[in-house]
């Protein structure tokens, strides 16, 4: 025993560790003890869960994880061992025993703020942490460790309190692995410091040049930046702005050089515009004219078919209607007629379509009161109401109705052309306002009158057409409200 002793004391005294020799006889009674007090009381370590440990050592030292010395009040760390007899049988156990703190105090300067450090065995038991409540405590699971920290030596975490850095060291030779829990604040702290500095040194140097760069280039900047503003003045459109400007020569040439451009853009926008109007009143005068050669031909036309009948007093009240017509419509001066006008010069074009066509439609025509004296653009609904009774009463074999009616729809003027004839389809439709109509007698009055309203009021306005093949037409207007001035 006494050898034994001596080589556990060499090894314990090259750590400079305190300790105190425990002598067990093999039922567990102590016998020999030189470094307790006399009434030291005794551990049995049969009792112990790691008496299995001892025993299947066989003889080898067995390092058992701190256990609370309850005789003395401490934690202990135990290096023990059977001792066997010549027939290999045990006949004591020795233990050496060192209080837990003592090897707390080895590393306790270099634990860094905020952080922990556990020394457990190989299977997760604390035998030294500087969290004493956890020593001698299973408090690891080794295999999710190893899941955990995989062929790493570090991890990042999530603890209760924030995010650490798990860090892991094994002693292969002793088989004690040391881990050190350290919050990733604590760690950066440094680096954020740097970083803040930089920061706040990379602002100040910035700010200094952006001051100097103020400071000394504001004579120099100031006069482009009012040029600038000029430019973006003229830009918005304000093409009659003007500017002073004293500065260096080269920038009093810029600014003279824009002035004298923008002189020469407003003097050939205004000639544009000059050309544009005239552009646009000429088509639009021959939009017109294309519409009244086209009325009139249809009228003689049907005129000459019932002279040439020998029905002359049905002739003559044709050209008393014709004349009638165009003294309510051509011989109106103004590009622009009331609403009351139009459709009572359109009951007149019906009566004179009655004589070419027998009794076979008629004419309905309603209106709003609030729109009656409100102005549209000359012959505008009468070309309608002739495409209703070419294309869709000429052939129809019932008898046919076109209904003209006119009111205020959502801020506009919607005239309304409905019959009940033959209908389109959807690529008549498509063909009407594409002007591709190759039939014998083309919608050539709407096209015309789509164009017409858009060329003098924009494309919010125009023409829509509803139609089925066989369930009738209807079209829509839709024009600005422009009331008659009253004098």
């Amino acid at each position: 025993m006494d050898s034994l002793t001596a080589q556990y004391k060499i090894s314990f005294n090259q750590v400079n560790l305190d300790y105190y020799v425990v002598y067990l006889s093999s039922d567990g009674i102590g016998y020999c003890s030189d470094e307790v007090p006399d009434d030291y009381d005794y551990i049995n370590p049969t009792i112990r869960i790691w008496y299995q440990d001892i025993y299947k050592a066989n003889g080898g030292i067995v390092d058992v994880a701190s256990y609370k010395d309850k005789a003395l009040g401490v934690n202990s760390f135990v290096a023990a061992r059977a001792v066997l007899g010549t027939d290999g049988k045990i006949i004591g156990y020795l233990m050496i025993n060192v209080n837990e703190q003592q090897i707390y105090h080895t590393y306790s300067d270099v634990i860094a703020t905020n952080s922990n450090i556990y020394i457990t065995d190989s299977d997760g038991y604390i035998i030294s942490s500087n969290v004493t409540k956890i020593v001698g405590f299973q408090y690891f699971n080794m295999k999710n460790l190893d899941t955990l920290f995989g062929n790493n030596v570090y991890a990042i975490v999530q603890m209760p309190y924030a995010e650490a850095l798990f860090s892991k060291y094994n002693d292969a030779a002793y088989g004690f692995t040391v881990f050190e829990e350290t919050p990733l604040d604590y760690l950066l702290q440094p680096i954020k410091t740097t970083r803040n500095v930089v920061v706040i040194i990379t602002l100040c140097v910035t700010l200094l040049g952006v001051l100097l760069a103020w400071f000394f280039s504001g004579k120099i900047t100031q006069p482009i930046m009012k040029l600038r503003d000029y430019v973006l003045r003229v830009e918005e459109g304000e093409l009659n702005a003007t500017l002073t400007l004293n500065s260096y020569s080269e920038i009093n040439t810029l600014s003279f050089g824009i002035q004298q451009m923008l002189a020469r853009i407003r003097s050939l926008i205004e000639s544009e515009k000059k050309k544009e109007e005239q552009k646009r009143k000429m088509q639009y005068h021959l939009l017109q004219a294309q519409i009244n050669p086209h009325f009139m031909y249809n009228t003689l036309f049907s005129i000459k078919c019932v002279v040439d009948m020998n029905e002359n007093q049905k002739a003559s009240s044709m050209l008393a209607a014709f004349i009638h017509l165009l003294r309510s419509t051509l011989s109106n001066p103004d590009a622009l007629s009331t609403v009351r006008q139009q459709m009572d010069a359109l009951q007149q074009y019906a009566d004179l379509q009655r004589f070419r066509y027998g009794e076979k439609f008629d004419v309905v025509t309603e209106y709003d009161d609030a729109i009656a004296e409100c102005l549209l653009p000359s012959l505008i609904i009468q070309p309608l109401v002739e495409n209703s009774i070419i294309h869709g009463m000429e052939h129809f074999e019932s008898y046919g109705v076109i209904a003209v009616s006119g009111r205020i729809k959502h801020e506009k003027i919607v005239i309304e052309v409905e019959d009940n004839g033959v209908g389109m389809t959807d690529e008549q439709i498509t063909a009407i306002f594409e002007g591709e109509n190759d039939t014998e007698k083309p919608h050539i009055g709407i096209k015309n009158i789509n164009e017409r309203i858009k060329l003098s009021f924009g494309d919010a306005y125009g023409l829509r057409i509803e139609s089925q093949w066989g369930e009738g037409s209807k079209i829509l207007m839709s024009l600005p409200i422009i009331r008659k001035e009253v004098k």
